[in-house]
């Protein structure tokens, strides 16, 4: 179900711990567990179009709930579409939820996408493809970006989470008038490694670690 940690990670870690303090006491808090993935895009996407505005736990609950649906099939895009409405709506699924998923479904279906479809992709081509499906917006690309393409430097501005944990582990200033500008050019002391320090900060406000 998941992959090995991409092949950034060790020295992403090392260059972080070497640049901030606050950074280096994280890694050091969570040394047995990295960014992980299906490796499987469809996985991904569907599993962040569930965690869309809700917590990490119940995200993680409604997703389960939604690989119970399918037994013992493969989660893809044609199994999905033999589930019903209602049966979505049941397992705590929103009706836009469940549109976002049958579009995300139908894409996949009709371009015949597969786990190399993207392999030789810019990562300009891929968000302009993906952003152009009704239901995927900045954030869902962003962990597409992260857990399924692996990419070393995305910083998911518009994540409620990673928000809350920098103001937890960080002197920010919250007066600040234009604050996700102030946020963005804070970020800039972890890059080229924002996914790394996003990772990470993830781990202090989740029992356990996010995965898409």
């Amino acid at each position: 179900m998941t992959k090995q940690q991409p092949k950034y990670w060790q020295e992403a870690c090392l260059f972080l711990s070497r640049k901030d303090k606050t950074m280096a006491k994280l890694i050091k808090k969570y040394p047995d567990a990295s960014l992980t993935s299906y490796a499987k895009p469809f996985k991904t996407l569907a599993n962040a179009i569930v965690g869309q505005q809700i917590s990490v736990a119940a995200a993680e609950a409604t997703w389960q709930r939604l690989l119970n649906l399918l037994k013992n099939k493969a989660f893809n895009a044609k199994n999905f579409l033999t589930l019903s409405e209602a049966q979505l709506k049941e397992i705590g699924l929103s009706k836009q939820k469940i549109q976002y998923l049958k579009n995300i479904s139908t894409h996949f279906i009709n371009n015949k996408i597969n786990n190399k479809y993207f392999q030789n992709k810019s990562s300009t081509q891929i968000a302009e493809e993906l952003l152009a499906i009704k239901g995927i917006g900045k954030w869902t690309l962003e962990m597409f970006q992260i857990f399924y393409l692996n990419e070393a430097d995305i910083f998911p501005l518009g994540d409620i989470g990673l928000i809350k944990a920098i103001e937890n582990n960080y002197p920010i200033k919250k007066e600040t008038k234009d604050y996700k500008n102030y946020l963005e050019n804070f970020s800039k002391q972890w890059q080229p490694y924002r996914t790394v320090a996003t990772w990470y900060l993830w781990r202090t406000i989740d029992a356990e670690p996010v995965h898409y």
